[in-house]
């Protein structure tokens, strides 16, 4: 019988590692479940359920309003959710944390950041400094609009990580070892109970995490255990990235990537006919897929356009110094000529979907294609460029 903690501990040769800790580090299936979007979507859910937790009562029942120094806050303000915000702070080499909290009344209001972590060892104190709060608030109005009775004098503190309360984030705290070595103290977080079913519900993919689990069999029931639930979101969603790998259009341009649950699990059942663990049919999976991801790789080899980067960069500052203006960026540039290009390709041969038979003999014909589009590219980038600078700012005088 396995508790909360010793089933961290499970080993089985059906699991990458050997063991159910070791596979929430193993390199190839991390790889793998975020060609299908893992993380973002992990990272998406937990934010949205700390958010949640704030919003609520948990908020004062778990201590999660509470700072470090015992400050508590009366409003919580949520960042990660205005995507100008995280552009300033990138412009500006800053992080921007997922929420900051507000307490007391002026004159003494106090600031502390709060960030959601679902795995803490990816928590470092300086996502959540002072300092770092200090240096979002001289950003100008993006961050201090959302703060108006925000006085003069208000204190800031070191900030909070909100993370799951689940065996695993007691086991990095204690032992603070692994391959992501755990930096943060356990007075620097503060726990949110979840539940396998609530943390997925709204992620898809059940039947497929079901099937995994009955062909592994494994003594821990994963309906319940929000750490073999994880596993099996994680294998699932490297099945659809192998899926949207092996079905996608090797000449891809602006398409919506789809998913079709029931196309994803059929495949998978085929698989289960020769693989005797998940593991083991997203492992089959991505071998296939992988001669998929060879032709899509020389075909986007050969549908793209070589660029003068230096050339490039000297035509964009001559014309926005015409313009008196702020040079664009190259690499924006740049792209909107390839995306011209690709453009041009795709009109002229569709969108290739794989296998392709007799690769080599389309590999050359896009070759050709590709150079009877040279003489318009000169024209192209002169009218890419001059619609960049035409939105550029003027220069400061």
């Amino acid at each position: 019988m396995y508790t909360s903690d010793t089933e961290l501990d499970f080993s089985s040769s059906a699991l990458p590692g050997g063991s159910l800790i070791a596979s929430v580090y193993d390199r190839v299936l991390m790889q793998l479940s975020d060609r299908g979007g893992s993380s973002n979507s992990v990272g998406a859910r937990w934010a949205e359920l700390c958010a949640d937790a704030l919003e609520s009562g948990d908020g004062d029942r778990y201590g999660l309003r509470t700072a470090v120094s015992g400050s508590q806050a009366a409003q919580s303000i949520r960042l990660d959710d205005i995507p100008e915000i995280a552009r300033t702070a990138s412009r500006n080499k800053l992080q921007n944390p997922d929420f900051l909290m507000v307490g007391g009344d002026a004159p003494a209001q106090r600031l502390w950041a709060a960030d959601a972590k679902f795995s803490v060892d990816t928590a470092r104190s300086k996502q959540v400094s002072g300092d770092l709060v200090i240096s979002l608030l001289k950003l100008g109005d993006t961050v201090r609009s959302l703060l108006p009775n925000l006085g003069d004098n208000v204190t800031i503190e070191n900030g909070v990580f909100l993370c799951p309360d689940y065996p695993l984030t007691h086991r990095l705290l204690r032992d603070r070892q692994g391959p992501r070595r755990t930096t943060v103290h356990r007075d620097e977080v503060r726990f949110i109970p979840v539940t396998a079913a609530q943390f997925l519900a709204p992620l898809g993919h059940e039947r497929l995490r079901q099937f995994f689990a009955r062909i592994d069999d494994f003594p821990i029931d994963s309906s319940t255990s929000l750490m073999l639930a994880m596993y099996y979101f994680r294998l699932s969603r490297a099945g659809l990235g192998c899926w949207q790998d092996q079905t996608g259009p090797l000449l891809a341009y602006r398409e919506t990537p789809t998913i079709d649950e029931e196309a994803i699990e059929a495949q998978a059942r085929v698989f289960a006919a020769i693989r005797t663990s998940a593991w083991g049919i997203v492992q089959r999976w991505n071998d296939l897929a992988d001669e998929v991801r060879r032709q899509r790789f020389a075909v986007d080899r050969a549908s793209s356009i070589s660029i003068d980067g230096k050339l490039l960069r000297v035509q964009i500052e001559h014309a926005a110094a015409a313009a008196g203006v702020v040079p664009p960026s190259a690499s924006k540039v740049r792209r909107s000529i390839g995306s011209w290009f690709r453009g041009q390709v795709r009109d002229q041969f569709g969108p290739l979907q794989p296998p392709v038979k007799h690769l080599d003999a389309v590999l050359e014909e896009l070759g050709r294609f590709g150079r009877t589009l040279q003489p318009r590219v000169t024209v192209v980038t002169a009218r890419i460029i001059a619609e960049e600078v035409g939105e550029s700012p003027a220069v400061s005088t």
